[in-house]
């Protein structure tokens, strides 16, 4: 289970309820949370969670479902929990013209899956632009000539989340 996805369980289970629960990431655990942390779950150790004390304060039903989203998340290997960054790859330096675009339909004298250089705005039916980390790991493997390999410390790549946003 992604972090992400993690979040938004414990907030749909908040709707039509009393209770605001939500999702913290702070000092290696993430921790589910109402007024107090209800589940800590550890981020160095797979299958590893807390239960506090004054769990039994809340409902059953919210208890028993949110005791069952702890257990699934902690049991998800580590590196797949955290959400793949998104970004967009600039190819020339001050220049709102050379993003990289991939065709992601046959049309007209463009064939799917070609690269172009383009606007970071372009049609998103017709145009990727925005792409994760495994997505563009694929194109430079097939284009090592022609694209950097990905480090997120290099300005060709443009971030659209803080790491914060994505764990």
């Amino acid at each position: 289970m992604k972090f992400k996805e993690l979040k938004s369980r414990v907030a749909t289970l908040s709707l039509g309820t009393e209770n605001n629960y939500r999702v913290e990431h702070y000092a290696g655990q993430t921790v589910i949370v109402n007024s107090f942390a209800l589940y800590q779950i550890n981020e160095n150790t797979v299958g590893s969670f807390r239960e506090a004390n004054d769990v039994v304060i809340i409902p059953e039903r919210d208890r028993l479902a949110l005791q069952k989203l702890a257990y699934k998340y902690s049991r998800t290997p580590l590196d797949e929990r955290r959400d793949e960054p998104k970004f967009r790859v600039r190819m020339m330096f001050s220049d709102d013209w050379s993003y990289l675009n991939e065709v992601k339909h046959n049309f007209s004298r463009w064939n799917k899956g070609m690269l172009l250089i383009g606007d970071r705005s372009q049609d998103a039916e017709l145009f990727k632009f925005i792409f994760t980390k495994s997505e563009y790991d694929k194109l430079q493997r097939a284009h090592p000539q022609w694209l950097p390999e990905f480090d997120d410390t290099d300005p060709h790549f443009e971030f659209l989340e803080t790491k914060n946003e994505i764990y």
